[in-house]
């Protein structure tokens, strides 16, 4: 008895084979009436649905046989899917490849065996519709014909569950654009349209207000770049894309982010010190990254006033520890641990009463999910708060 060889596509062919998000999930019924009807035209006891995983071979539908899956060595289907077209094995017991196979020579007894490729557009082959018989046989021409018939009927199911999801996810991610928009942009504008308004007013001296109006030109920049930012989020997302990782200098990209907060820092009588390594370099994707330290900065200076905001990172053997740390009001540790749930949280107004709507930390966690990694948050009343992030 010989294993199969493997497809030269096998990474491929996995890749998209875990796209579809079939693997160990409940029998469907559109599934299992597909190979009712198979057992049913070719007049055999079993037919199933195989998907021919790395080493296993697993039944998203079966009939006439009680087991979930297989070791993929033994698999039949394992052989089918290095061809084009239909495998037939006439007599499994006669085959020197089959003869001594376990599924042959114990329960289920296979005999006869036809097996489909399910092939995707990609040209992937993911796995069989086959049918099995217990006595040796051949398959008429129109069972073939239809067996081929109802073998593309499983993949363009499996393909428009895909599609489906995908333009889901894309209605999802529009929606999400616009929310963090809103989010980060509003906040910004608002403190720009205050200091022009005191300039108007003659609240700001001259000196005071030459030295206003250069953070304020900063501020424009650091808005404008974290706009272009979230847009090219945005269109990563929308191209369904997976992170795009990089080396980061982590102590530059903080200080860039910094100048968004200065304004708001600046105001509020805040300190943001940089406290993270000149050398430190991070692989990770640097848009999401800045995404994720610019709404925890902002938080910190939400909740804090005439104190500090401190940002620091170390190593810790293959992880990376990023720390937003504030001097500010704090809250009790039990709502600290509540923060990242997105079930039953409302949002609380700043010192300078501004306002949010709790969406920015859970977008934070949910980059950080979706990169491996993860956050929490350490809070006591009265003595500020620290987000903790390992990635």
């Amino acid at each position: 008895m010989g294993a199969a060889t493997l497809p030269a596509n096998e990474n491929d062919r996995l890749k998209e084979l875990y796209s579809t998000e079939l693997l160990d999930t409940p029998h469907e019924q559109e599934f299992d009436d597909i190979v009712k009807l198979a057992s049913n035209l070719c007049n055999m006891p079993i037919s199933l649905i195989s998907l021919v995983d790395t080493n296993r071979q697993w039944f998203k539908a079966r009939i006439g046989l009680d087991v979930d899956e297989t070791n993929r060595d033994i698999s039949f289907c394992s052989h089918a899917i290095l061809q084009d077209d239909i495998f037939e094995v006439a007599d499994a017991s006669q085959d020197d490849r089959f003869s001594e196979n376990p599924l042959v020579t114990e329960a289920p007894s296979i005999r006869y065996y036809a097996g489909v490729p399910l092939v995707t557009s990609e040209g992937n082959k993911l796995g069989t519709l086959c049918v099995i018989d217990k006595v040796p046989r051949h398959l008429t021409e129109k069972q073939r014909f239809a067996l081929k018939v109802l073998a593309d009927n499983v993949i363009k199911i499996a393909e428009l569950r895909i599609k489906n999801r995908h333009l889901n996810y894309l209605t999802q991610t529009q929606k999400r654009i616009i929310s963090i928009l809103a989010h980060d942009v509003r906040n910004p504008l608002a403190s720009i349209k205050s200091v022009i308004e005191f300039r108007k007013s003659d609240l700001l001296d001259e000196v005071e207000a030459s030295e206003m109006m250069d953070t304020i030109s900063l501020q424009l920049d650091s808005t404008i770049d974290m706009i272009a930012n979230v847009v090219n989020w945005g269109e990563m997302q929308l191209k369904f894309d997976k992170f795009s990782f990089e080396s980061v200098m982590l102590h530059d990209l903080v200080k860039s982010i910094s100048g968004s907060e200065a304004l708001n820092a600046h105001a509020k009588c805040n300190k943001i010190i940089n406290d993270v390594d000149k050398q430190l370099v991070v692989r990770t994707d640097r848009r999401v990254i800045e995404f994720i330290l610019r709404n925890l900065m902002s938080n910190a200076n939400k909740f804090t006033e005439n104190g500090t905001i401190t940002i620091s990172a170390f190593k810790q053997g293959a992880f990376t520890i990023i720390e937003v740390k504030d001097t500010g009001v704090g809250m009790p540790q039990e709502k600290a641990s509540q923060l990242f749930l997105g079930t039953g949280n409302t949002t609380t107004a700043g010192t300078k009463n501004e306002k949010g709507n709790g969406l920015g930390l859970l977008l934070v966690k949910e980059f950080i999910d979706r990169m491996g990694g993860s956050i929490t948050a350490e809070s006591k009343p009265g003595e500020g708060t620290c987000f903790r992030i390992v990635l």
